[in-house]
């Protein structure tokens, strides 16, 4: 499905390759497997693309198209920032014949850019006072993470065969610890590198493997786990300690915060001029006709 803004035809081509972008980000964060978030991707690239192209309009019709000379200039600097041209291309996907793509989206970028300083220009600095106001409502950010610290009683089988008696082992080593038995002293006598891997200190959650960090993470402290089992061999937990989110004190969040709190302002900044643009806008989709396919 196409989209025609102002008579401006944005052919389904723009909006997959913005598409594909958004995704390839995702995927690269490890936020996304296959297919599962395609349809809010979809969503978030027309409205990049819409968004994109009102601002790039506005511009044009009010400043005009950017020169050659600072298309040019300024694809030259990014070709410096990858390393130069040979760098550049391998690093953007684009090779050599793509240049006329290449210098539209330089034009989109500057054209958007000019419009942007000319209506929004650079924020005011913040205050003092907007700032902790900004720091207190949005506290739950800028706290400590959660995290527990883990002991285990650890068996790693030398052999398929093995793996039966390293289980039974540590069966019969949780039922002595249910109890009463000291874990520690059950450790040193019977895993593997007691002295490396009993105490596995603190971990924050990500720090560890899913199905440790889900189990451990459940846990009360001075809980014993059940005999789990994983790539490494089987594994008996208790978590010793726990240590709760705390706030992070304004002082030493406060440069993080204002880099925040002006990005926000900004965005905002940005919204109510595209409100304004919408406002006076046409936009249709329509099926892609053939001679666009």
């Amino acid at each position: 499905m196409a989209l025609v803004i102002n008579d401006q035809h944005i052919g389904d081509d723009v909006l997959e390759e913005e598409f594909d972008a958004i995704k390839e980000h995702y995927m690269n964060l490890g936020e996304v497997v296959c297919c599962d978030r395609d349809e809010e991707f979809r969503a978030y690239a027309r409205d990049n693309v819409l968004n994109r192209t009102l601002l790039e309009q506005e511009s044009l019709r009010r400043f005009g198209e950017p020169s050659e000379a600072d298309v040019g200039a300024m694809l030259d600097r990014l070709k410096a920032e990858h390393g130069g041209e040979e760098e550049f291309y391998r690093n953007t996907g684009y090779t050599a014949k793509d240049e006329f793509r290449i210098r539209r989206k330089v034009a989109t970028t500057l054209a958007v850019d000019k419009l942007l300083e000319t209506e929004i220009g650079a924020p005011p600095e913040p205050t003092e006072e907007e700032l902790r106001g900004f720091y207190d409502e949005n506290l739950s950010q800028y706290q400590t993470e959660e995290q527990v610290r883990v002991s285990q009683i650890f068996r790693e089988p030398k052999s398929h065969a093995d793996a039966k008696g390293c289980y039974v082992q540590l069966r019969e080593a949780r039922e002595k610890l249910l109890e009463g038995a000291d874990f520690e002293a059950l450790s040193r006598e019977i895993s593997d590198k007691p002295a490396e891997q009993t105490d596995l200190g603190y971990f924050k959650q990500g720090e560890t493997m899913p199905e440790i960090e889900a189990l451990t993470f459940s846990m009360r402290v001075g809980e014993i786990s059940p005999v789990v089992a994983t790539h490494f061999g089987f594994h008996i937990f208790k978590v010793t300690e726990r240590k709760a989110p705390e706030a992070i004190p304004f002082e030493t969040v406060r440069e993080s915060v204002g880099e925040r709190f002006v990005a926000e302002r900004r965005e905002k900044a940005i919204e109510a001029l595209l409100d304004a643009i919408k406002a006076k806008t046409t936009i249709e989709e329509r099926e892609e006709a053939a001679d666009h396919a």
